[in-house]
């Protein structure tokens, strides 16, 4: 039958005995791999979520949300930097590198935001530098940003 494993007699034992197909071991380890793997994956796929969504408030123009993704170190720094940027807005922006170091539990992220003034009503475009870290608070782990936002001039 198609889907069943072989099936022999054993004359010595006197009954049929099913024989273990041989990649039924070999897939039992690839699932165990997979299962191990999981962890390291879902911390990176975590990062480049938290990364987007930061970003996509930033566009947004929502300052005060995206300060939610701060450490408390930087979260001074950011609160007077987004009072500085209130006239301006962000057009878009764009993830162009992202170095993720597992063993530390940190990433860097350089991000291209195109902007205007309110003001001058000029299109600029900055590289933002930004830090990230992986840190448990409150019994679950989230990444942070440790670096403030960026000055729109």
């Amino acid at each position: 039958m198609i889907g069943h494993a072989p099936v022999a007699f054993h004359e010595s034992e006197g009954r049929w005995k099913k024989r273990t197909p041989l990649w039924a071991p070999l897939l039992c380890l690839l699932i165990i791999f997979a299962l191990l793997g999981c962890g390291s994956f879902n911390i990176r796929g975590k990062l480049d979520e938290s990364i987007n969504q930061y970003n996509d408030l930033l566009r947004k123009h929502m300052l005060d949300a995206a300060s939610h993704f701060t450490t408390e170190t930087v979260a001074r720094e950011f609160e007077a930097r987004a009072e500085a940027a209130k006239g301006v807005k962000v057009i878009d922006y764009r993830i162009v590198a992202v170095k993720y170091d597992e063993k530390k539990s940190e990433a860097e992220a350089r991000v291209e935001i195109d902007y205007y003034s309110l003001a001058t009503l000029r299109m600029k475009t900055l590289t933002d530098n930004q830090k990230w870290v992986y840190l448990e608070e409150q019994g679950s782990k989230r990444w942070r940003l440790t670096s403030p936002l960026p000055e729109f001039k």
